[in-house]
């Protein structure tokens, strides 16, 4: 793993960031720096993304009592994936995304009563890090997600680069 940290590093031309760059971590005691779920109000809607195993379908729903639910749909070409549930939360200030991970079959995969939780850690503009999860606006119909997996011991994993596309409404059938 680290000599793939380091090759992308090494391969990636000057003043161009690698995927592991684009993530921050939180660190024990800091504070998010200010911020409302205002400032992610571009989110809102419906989106393409494109994840290594198949295409993923992301709707983000207006933020309404501190709170802007989502819920992603990742396929591949055997099926669904997984299903995301997540929310964007405004906490002391700052924000905090929250999300649960199920199988195709509804199987959680975390405890039935805990949560993967991400404090906002930095912004730059357009773009917000989140522990080990950045969002990065690339135009108006368009970000780009920087995911890094870690396991329960901290051991990271390859960041993912998800681009997503703003799609059009859903229709009615």
């Amino acid at each position: 793993m680290l000599l793939t940290l380091i090759s992308l590093c090494l391969a990636a031309p000057a003043g161009e960031a690698t995927p592991r760059a684009m993530i921050s971590l939180a660190r024990e005691g800091e504070d998010g720096p200010s911020a409302t779920l205002a400032d992610l109000a571009w989110l809102e809607g419906s989106w393409t993304g494109d994840m290594p195993q198949g295409p993923v379908e992301h709707i983000i729903l207006p933020a309404r009592y501190g709170q802007m639910p989502s819920f992603v749909r990742a396929l591949s070409p055997g099926g669904i994936s997984f299903y995301e549930i997540s929310v964007f939360t405004e906490t002391n200030g700052s924000l905090v995304s929250r999300v649960k991970h199920f199988t195709p079959e509804l199987a959680g995969w975390e405890a039935q009563a805990s949560h993967v939780a991400r404090p906002l850690v930095a912004r730059e503009g357009g773009t917000f890090r989140f522990d080990g999860l950045t969002l990065a606006r690339t135009g108006p119909d368009s970000f780009t997600v920087y995911f890094l997996p870690r396991d329960p011991d901290g051991r990271e994993g390859e960041t993912l680069v998800i681009p997503f596309r703003r799609r059009g409404p859903v229709k009615a059938r």
